[in-house]
């Protein structure tokens, strides 16, 4: 298969500054609240910048995280705990994950291969588009093949990003059909397939 990597990765970036912007935006919008100290309003105003600033900071912390291992480089092996915690964080209120449950089940002891558990977070990108409304993303953790993303939610659908697994090139595709793109060169890396069964109000991801 040939494509552009150029492009691709420019359409991973522009994915990974839509989901920094909110977070990052914020901190901007408490500094300004706090430096402007005639419209502060008293201590009560203060308290509430510093409270937004402490939360967005947060955010934009958890998502970094999540995205340097969807889109970075390979690491070294990560704990089936710390997988979770970056995960969890990612999916928290505020941070990504407005209106959506995790559900996470796994068996694993040994750390996570890089490209493993890189499959795997992008395939829980993929599952959270596929939620428009909110909604449960379940996980079944399984290092290699065997892990399966299922989102289930009112209207949950596959979007852009699912059909983009199959896609045999960048051009055409947005930020978010690149995320397909990637997740199923990956997966392609290691030898597996990723297969979506949708039914009524959800949509399975599963690696084999």
């Amino acid at each position: 298969m040939s494509f552009d990597p150029v492009k691709l990765a420019e359409l991973l970036c522009a994915r990974l500054c839509h989901d920094l912007a909110g977070p990052v935006g914020a901190v901007a919008t408490g500094a300004e609240l706090l430096g402007d100290e005639d419209g502060m309003g008293g201590d009560e105003m203060a308290t509430e910048a510093l409270a937004l600033l402490a939360g967005s900071a947060a955010a934009a912390s958890a998502r970094l995280r999540f995205l340097r291992l969807a889109l970075g480089g390979a690491g070294g092996a990560t704990a089936p705990a710390a997988l979770k915690d970056v995960v969890t964080n990612f999916l928290a209120p505020g941070s990504g994950g407005d209106n959506l449950t995790l559900d996470w089940s796994d068996g694993e002891t040994a750390p996570w291969e890089p490209e493993d558990a890189k499959l795997l977070v992008n395939l829980i990108l993929l599952a959270r588009d596929c939620l428009p409304r909110g909604g449960v993303i379940r996980v079944k953790a399984r290092s290699g093949g065997g892990s399966e993303v299922v989102a289930e939610g009112r209207g949950a659908v596959p979007g852009e990003s699912s059909a983009a697994l199959e896609a045999t090139q960048v051009e055409g595709l947005s930020p978010r059909g690149a995320q397909g793109f990637y997740a199923a060169r990956i997966a392609s890396r290691k030898g597996f397939e990723v297969s979506v069964r949708s039914v009524a109000d959800s949509v399975a991801f599963r690696v084999g």
